[in-house]
């Protein structure tokens, strides 16, 4: 279901201790309600201050606005940082495990040769984002599936591409449970996507429709 103002803090679908030992409490806790949490909050100051309250988050991330241009990067950035952290907390499970079959973990097997070598492109990808930014997993509709990055809070184009996973590539999502050893990171995430909710994007994206 699309959102809008005013843009509530989602809650967890899964308890601060329910990630370990792939993920910590402390880790969890800060990052959800610290740093995503202030995002909804400067979200709300943004568009109550520039008149866009009637804009749903999709529009404030997609569209442009005739704002200064410190004013506009502010809005995106705030905008980018809830659509992809909320995707990101509920594209993870608590029930970590081998993925599943799916369509979508078939698609991924035709298209990258194996999980195996999935993850290891994933790592890859993580690995060459400088400074702040996330990898995502997307589908063109019916063309096919993709990983790119985005830098800072960007967002894939939401207008030609369904977002299937992403991956938090700011400090705070892994500094304090993996320090600078992204591919552990990426591991542990791994191991705890939520492969029902991804597959139900997938099949979204290939039937046109769109998934909340």
């Amino acid at each position: 279901m699309e959102q809008y103002f005013p843009f509530e803090v989602t809650e967890l679908p899964y308890s601060y201790i329910g990630l370990m030992p792939h993920c910590d409490a402390n880790t969890l806790y800060y990052h959800h309600d610290k740093y995503y949490a202030e995002t909804v909050y400067e979200l709300n100051r943004m568009v109550v201050r520039h008149r866009l309250t009637d804009r749903s988050l999709s529009q404030l991330v997609t569209e442009d606005f005739n704002l200064p241009t410190a004013q506009l990067n502010r809005l995106k950035a705030a905008a980018g940082a809830v659509y992809n952290h909320q995707l990101f907390f509920d594209g993870i499970s608590c029930k970590a495990g081998a993925p599943p079959f799916n369509r979508l973990t078939e698609a991924i097997s035709a298209t990258y040769g194996s999980m195996g070598r999935f993850q290891q492109l994933l790592i890859e990808a993580a690995d060459s984002v400088i400074g702040s930014g996330w990898v995502w997993l997307s589908a063109e509709g019916d063309r096919g599936i993709h990983i790119s990055t985005t830098e800072n809070n960007d967002v894939v184009p939401l207008a030609s591409v369904t977002p299937l996973l992403i991956l938090d590539m700011w400090e705070h999502a892994y500094l304090t449970m993996d320090h600078f050893n992204k591919a552990s990171y990426v591991e542990d995430w791994f191991s705890l996507i939520n492969w029902s909710r991804a597959n139900d994007r997938y099949l979204a994206a290939l039937s046109g429709a769109a998934v909340g």
